[in-house]
């Protein structure tokens, strides 16, 4: 038997009062809230937080891929997603779309996406500077 058995076996202890009394066994209560449920893409979100970089499938055919990321933070005017599908070494289907500045500092697009392919991401701004995670590319599986 391994600790986590052991763990998951053990009943819960009860702790003593400074009178000598047991206190009554007390069991954790999750809280939940339907709003937070509700504010949640049915899709599912994926993210690259530290690069600034999400993919929100918000339907069987569209993603939204938002951007805050390095280019950005180096003063990048505009920024373009380049993109495409299936595996990261040998992409397919790759075009180009534009970013929309969605406030101070982030950019949108919302892209097409073929269903039960991954799909892979890069981005460069107007002077040609990439943003290809380290040449590891921004791969969401779809």
């Amino acid at each position: 038997m391994s600790i986590l058995d052991n763990m998951m076996n053990e009943k819960p202890k009860t702790t003593k009062k400074a009178a000598g009394k047991k206190s009554k066994e007390s069991f954790f209560k999750e809280e939940y809230s339907d709003q937070l449920a509700n504010d949640v893409s049915k899709y599912g979100i994926q993210s690259y937080s530290k690069s600034g970089v999400t993919f929100e499938k918000t339907s069987e055919n569209q993603a939204k891929i938002t951007y805050s990321g390095l280019l950005v933070k180096s003063g990048a005017q505009s920024v373009d997603a380049v993109y495409g599908y299936g595996s990261n070494q040998n992409w397919e289907s790759v075009s180009t779309m534009p970013l929309n500045q969605e406030s101070a500092g982030s950019y949108m697009a919302i892209l097409p996406i073929e269903q039960g392919k991954n799909v892979n991401i890069v981005f460069k701004d107007c002077a040609e500077n990439w943003d290809n995670n380290s040449g590891m590319n921004y791969t969401f599986v779809n």
